[in-house]
Formats: C-alpha cells, structure tokens, sequence
C-alpha cells in the first residue's frame, strides 16, 4: 500500500512539474503591413511592470519586412506561463515607435488579443494569453 502511494505521489509530481516546464511552439501572424519596409520589433512581456519596456521582455524578435502585407514569425520552446505582446513597425530605423506631440503613434503597432483602446495603449491585463504547453498561431493586426 505504500509503494502503490508512493508511486501515486511520484508521478503526480512529475506530471506537475513537466506541466510546469511545458514548452510551445507559437507563430505570430502580424497583418496589415501595407507593403511597408522596415523592421518588425516583436515583444514577448510576463507582467504590468515590464509590459512594453523595450529592455524587459521575456522574448523578442527582430524581423525585416519590405513589400509584404503580412508576415508569421517563429515562436519555439515559449515556457508555460501567461504573456502580453506589443508589436511596431520601426519604419525609419531609430529603433523606437515615434510619437506625435500629442503621444499618438505615427508607426503602425498592434498588441496580442488585438486590443486598440482609443486614447490609449493597452495594458498588461488587456493583451494578456496564457501559454500552456499547446502550439498556437495568434493573428495581431497593426493599427
């Protein structure tokens, strides 16, 4: 009876734990590029805190783009765990999404469960997904 519970526990416990570890393989489908040439910065952020601070992602891509409508960018081994993305066209290569003097981007951006509130940026909550050890492909539409 020991063994049988001991054995129980042991596997639960492994089980919890490669849960913990699971990895994903995600595909980022970004559209509405207009045929635009510049780089895509694509940022992977795990709280408020973090969330669009350049230097604080958890993952970031750097993609080329010129003449295309859209493009998917390669995600592999994403740790379980819950995430926002925030997404720019740098179009004139400063490396930064610039702002008009009133704080409106003058650079198409898009986030991750394609939230676009009016006089704002989206937050952390709002473009939040969970990542749980599932391949997916999310589809962000820039703005």
């Amino acid at each position: 009876m020991t063994r049988k519970l001991f054995t129980l526990s042991f596997a639960c416990l492994f089980f919890t734990a490669s849960s913990a570890f699971a990895q994903a393989q995600y595909k980022i489908k970004v559209t509405n590029l207009d045929n635009k040439a510049g780089k895509l910065y694509i940022g992977w952020y795990t709280d408020q805190e973090t969330f669009m601070k350049p230097r604080k992602t958890a993952l970031v891509k750097i993609v080329p783009v010129k003449d295309q409508s859209e493009i998917t960018v390669d995600f592999d081994k994403v740790p379980s765990g819950t995430y926002a993305i925030s997404t720019f066209l740098d179009e004139n290569g400063n490396e930064d999404l610039d702002l008009s003097v009133v704080g409106k981007p003058k650079e198409k951006y898009g986030f991750s469960n394609n939230v676009t509130p009016a006089m704002r940026p989206a937050d952390f909550k709002e473009a939040a997904f969970e990542v749980n050890g599932e391949n997916k492909t999310l589809i962000i539409k820039l703005k």
